[in-house]
């Protein structure tokens, strides 16, 4: 694998480490897929430039709030065997993996720290979430405290689990997923409405937080009704909270 490439007709400096190394083979990678199958689980590749006897570096895990207490490294050291161009870091659960958010895209910053890590392909970023299959669910009503009024809407439901999707829900385009746990509590990540403030840019809707909040309680499912209680934000703060309910036909 080819870690630079040069204009022969127009050749710069080229890097040329004077030690053996080890780097990321990518600096940026998506759309990786969180499963069953792989353990819930990312792998990232490094590779290295000298394939002679085993050898070892140390990686780091930058966290923030999705991953924090979610995710980890396995090991914060990647050995490469005898021969072999290739290891990986792996990145697993810390918890129960039925406790993940599964309406959310995780992004993974790492760092190569080790003394034999490449100056130039020393970082990478991946992102990762659950692949779902959405099929109908119904219909609904949507009624907005924020927006003060209500209308219909076609809600989506995942056949690996219970989350939903509210189509199009307070714009064209932009829709509403959340999950619904065993104890009919309901979670989603901060997700755009469509709406846009003429002074603030794009409203999102963000999970309530303790603070400010007049009947603050945590987003549920009672019945047919779903309470996505949350804040509506911008860039530049909070409009506060706000009773956002779907009642399925």
């Amino acid at each position: 694998m080819a870690l630079f490439s040069c204009d022969q007709e127009n050749m710069g400096t080229l890097y040329e480490p004077e030690a053996p190394y080890m780097a990321f083979s990518s600096p940026v990678v998506s759309g990786n897929v969180l499963s069953a199958e792989n353990n819930y689980s990312v792998h990232v590749q490094l590779v290295r430039s000298n394939l002679s006897g085993p050898a070892t570096t140390t990686v780091s895990l930058e966290m923030n709030a999705n991953i924090e207490g979610v995710f980890d490294l396995e090991s914060n050291t990647v050995t490469f065997e005898d021969g072999k161009g290739t290891a990986y870091v792996k990145i697993v659960p810390v918890i129960n993996p039925s406790l993940i958010d599964i309406t959310k895209t995780y992004k993974f910053s790492l760092k190569l720290v080790g003394d034999n890590a490449s100056e130039l392909y020393n970082e990478t970023t991946y992102r990762a979430s659950f692949s779902l299959t959405f099929k109908p669910f119904g219909t609904g009503v949507f009624s907005s405290e924020f927006f003060e009024t209500d209308w219909d809407v076609e809600v989506e439901k995942a056949e690996e689990a219970d989350v939903f999707r509210i189509l199009n829900c307070y714009a064209e385009g932009y829709n509403i997923t959340f999950s619904v746990d065993s104890e009919n509590n309901i979670r989603y990540s901060t997700q755009e409405t469509g709406y846009e403030d003429p002074d603030y840019g794009m409203v999102s809707l963000a999970m309530p937080d303790s603070e400010g909040s007049y009947y603050y309680s945590e987003p549920y499912r009672e019945g047919n009704s779903y309470f996505l209680l949350g804040r509506m934000i911008v860039d530049a703060g909070s409009y506060g909270h706000w009773y956002e309910v779907l009642t399925m036909n």
